[in-house]
């Protein structure tokens, strides 16, 4: 009793607070917005992706607007992965390890990106660090909040398809469709992270 005591305490003493988890989900919101929908209605409607040959004719106020806005991409969803990892799981040593991979991943996707709007060559060596946070990362820490059992099964169930979903509606769809579903499900994940400003602390696995 009084071990379980001690760990529920120190759950308390440990959450985050209720204003920078409220951030972190509106960081996450604002750049699904404007990452994803926002860029995929403007691809959908001025495609310059579909033919990556003739990336170099592009625009160049559209293509450094891409590039800005895949590093707002990063940095917006990163902020939403780690606010649930603060709330929804034990922060273990193995969810520590795949949010550190989703940083990393994070900072290469976003450099490749501003090389693309510099060079004008297209690359798809970003993918290599766009699946670690937008497909990888999510996966994990939803399997994670499944056994911290911290807050509800749909919500960490929710991540889980947010990774799942991520790695396929680029092959599915076209460029311009997917960045609008990219945004409509980080948005779904972003207001899940701003609603877990207050969690209960039930005792998990420490994953």
């Amino acid at each position: 009793m009084t071990t379980a005591k001690a760990e529920t305490l120190h759950d308390v003493s440990s959450q985050p607070s209720q204003s920078l988890i409220a951030w972190l989900g509106f960081a996450c919101m604002a750049a699904a917005l404007l990452s994803g929908i926002l860029k995929g209605l403007w691809e959908l409607s001025h495609p310059i992706l579909n033919d990556t040959h003739t990336l170099p004719f592009a625009p160049p106020a559209q293509l450094w607007a891409y590039g800005i806005l895949e590093v707002i991409k990063s940095a917006g969803f990163l902020a939403g992965l780690y606010g649930f990892y603060q709330c929804a799981t034990k922060r273990g040593l193995v969810v520590k390890i795949f949010m550190g991979l989703a940083v990393l991943g994070g900072l290469f996707f976003a450099v490749v990106w501003m090389w693309i709007a510099v060079t004008t060559r297209f690359t798809l060596v970003y993918v290599l660090g766009g699946m670690w946070y937008q497909m990888i990362a999510p996966v994990a820490l939803g399997v994670a909040a499944l056994f911290a059992r911290r807050i509800s099964w749909w919500g960490a169930a929710w991540a889980i398809v947010v990774g799942v979903l991520n790695s396929q509606i680029f092959a599915l769809l076209g460029v311009g469709q997917a960045m609008v579903v990219q945004g409509v499900i980080w948005l779904a994940f972003g207001w899940i992270v701003y609603s877990l400003r207050v969690v209960p602390n039930y005792r998990g696995t420490n994953l």
